[in-house]
């Protein structure tokens, strides 16, 4: 928690920013299991996403943990097998295991998860992603959801990963785009440390990705009916080099109003997918300078962090790498990205540590995101080695000069060591304060909770779509409070293969009202209000008073 200092830097107030309550909140009986304690193979190590979205319209956003599996309970019909977990959020800070009852049972190898109001009837529905076959729930409006997954044509196979709904070519139906990582056959897989990339700091270890085959990714248009068709091709989308990819998210990065689509790629170059406004897309990422560190490199990226950090009314990216890089923060220049990491302060303060879900949060209210980064390795074997495999997760604070400074563990309150994984964001308690989910592999997940009351006022803005997409992912809301101008957009997914709260949340420090709210809807069209009140939710109603 920081207050205003005198030349309008941050300084730092006492206590602890966050305290873990995930055991006293109901959730700490879900495990993320994902395969052996050796990780013998890559399919065990990449863990699983989070969702928080509110699954029954009750205005409290409830949580959804995407749960793995292993070789032995696929191969033994006999073991029980393992479900992500919805959990209800009863209002009193704590969470009712509800998966049973609604029907949202993932019984695959889970990875990642997007929600998103597929057939605008009101009620969002959720995507899951599997080593498998994936996976689209129904949202039915009754509490219940329905497996539609063959009927709507999103099976695919093999290894998916990362997936996010949003409308491409402004028809008033989500899209969905889907990442993809290794061609996986287990049978032709050698074990660890018998080939070229199969080895870490010396110590034998699970191979890949490197040496083995990549998989396309899919884009899939929502046809109307509850219908989709695979159109990757038709739409430009010719992952040719077969990229092992991991996060993705959709973003507008050049403020021309079509959502644009960037995606992570584990050891190799990141793609940024431009859309061209006629229902095609053209890969940029080299030229807009996003695909690779300053120096040139393909790095192994894993999540993406979105936000306007310094509040220039244009969109950064932070990618998060392997440890022994840095994650790398993309300054977005009027379309044009800068690798700055190291100018913002970002570039060893994690150097060691593997990073994974990550989010650009207000969490103090003062109009500037800090900065949250989920840690965690993939090889248990790092132990031996001068790294760790449970590592602590990590909170930046933004110094609004650019610049962002490491808050130390005794602060943050972020102190307990975990593998951790996907990370999503929401107002679970509707006081104004975002909290934080974790899936961390193989053990319970965290959830931080913010334990002090922050001075800053903040806004929560719930935007529903009636010309556009009901969600109104991929609307661009500006707002002016107190002297200064934010700017952010209504995403399903980012982080790292998760979903956080749909509502767009905004610190207002020390204003009184806010002035001007913009919301440029995802089909183009644009509505202003003024006088709008501090410290509640607004409901903003396209075409509405």
């Amino acid at each position: 928690m920081f207050g205003n200092g005198r030349l309008g830097q941050p300084v730092p107030a006492w206590g602890p920013w966050f305290v873990e309550v995930a055991r006293a909140a109901g959730l700490a009986a879900f495990r993320d299991t994902c395969g052996s304690l050796a990780k013998d193979y890559l399919v065990e190590t990449l863990g699983s996403g989070v969702a928080v979205f509110d699954f029954n319209n009750d205005g409290l956003p409830d949580i959804l943990l995407v749960n793995g599996s292993s070789f032995e309970i696929l191969d033994n019909p006999h073991v029980p097998k393992t479900s992500s977990r919805l959990f209800r959020n009863n209002g009193d800070g704590t969470f009712t295991d509800v998966t049973r009852e609604t029907g949202l049972i993932n019984q695959g190898w889970g990875v990642g998860v997007s929600v998103g109001d597929y057939d605008n009837d009101g009620y969002r529905d959720v995507f899951i992603t599997n080593f498998g076959t994936n996976a689209l729930f129904h949202n039915n409006g009754n509490g219940t959801f329905t497996d539609v997954t063959r009927e709507a044509g999103l099976e695919s196979s093999n290894w998916n990963t990362g997936c996010a709904w949003g409308d491409y070519d402004r028809d008033g139906r989500l899209d969905l785009y889907v990442s993809r990582y290794v061609d996986f056959d287990r049978a032709k897989i050698v074990g660890p440390g018998s080939g070229t990339y199969c080895r870490y700091q010396g110590i034998p270890v699970a191979c890949g990705p490197q040496g083995l085959p990549g998989l396309p990714d899919y884009m899939y248009h929502n046809e109307g009916g509850g219908k989709f068709r695979e159109v990757s091709a038709d739409v430009g989308i010719r992952d040719t080099g077969r990229a092992y990819g991991l996060g993705v998210t959709w973003v507008d990065f050049d403020n021309d109003g079509w959502p644009d689509i960037y995606v992570a790629n584990d050891s190799m170059a990141n793609f940024l997918w431009r859309n061209q406004g006629n229902g095609k897309f053209e890969e940029i990422a080299f030229e807009a300078g996003c695909a690779m560190s300053a120096d040139g490199r393909a790095q192994s990226s894993m999540g993406i962090a979105v936000g306007d950090y310094d509040n220039d009314g244009w969109l950064d990216l932070l990618v998060t790498n392997f440890a022994e890089d840095y994650s790398t923060l993309y300054h977005n220049n009027h379309g044009q990205f800068e690798d700055v990491t190291y100018q913002a302060g970002l570039g060893t303060a994690s150097y060691n540590q593997l990073k994974w879900g990550a989010g650009f949060v207000d969490f103090d209210n003062d109009g500037w995101k800090e900065l949250f980064v989920a840690n965690g390795h993939i090889y248990p074997q790092a132990d031996q080695t001068n790294s760790k495999y449970r590592q602590a997760n990590q909170l930046f604070r933004n110094l609004r000069n650019g610049r962002f400074a490491l808050v130390p563990g005794h602060e943050t309150g972020l102190t307990e060591l975990r593998s951790s994984r996907g990370v999503a964001f929401g107002d679970l308690g509707g006081k104004g304060q975002i909290e934080v989910v974790v899936n961390n592999i193989d053990e319970e997940p965290f959830l931080y909770r913010q334990i002090r009351q922050n001075s800053g006022s903040w806004v929560r803005l719930k935007l529903v779509g009636t010309k556009c997409n009901r969600d109104a992912i991929g609307a661009r809301i500006m707002i002016t409070a107190g002297g200064l101008t934010q700017i952010d957009e209504v995403r399903s997914a980012d982080s790292y293969v998760s979903s956080s709260d749909v509502r767009v949340h905004f610190g207002l420090g020390n204003a009184s009202v806010i002035e001007q709210l913009q919301v440029r809807w995802p089909d183009g069209t644009v509505e202003k209000r003024t006088g709008l009140a501090i410290n509640k939710e607004h409901v903003i109603r396209q075409g509405g008073n």
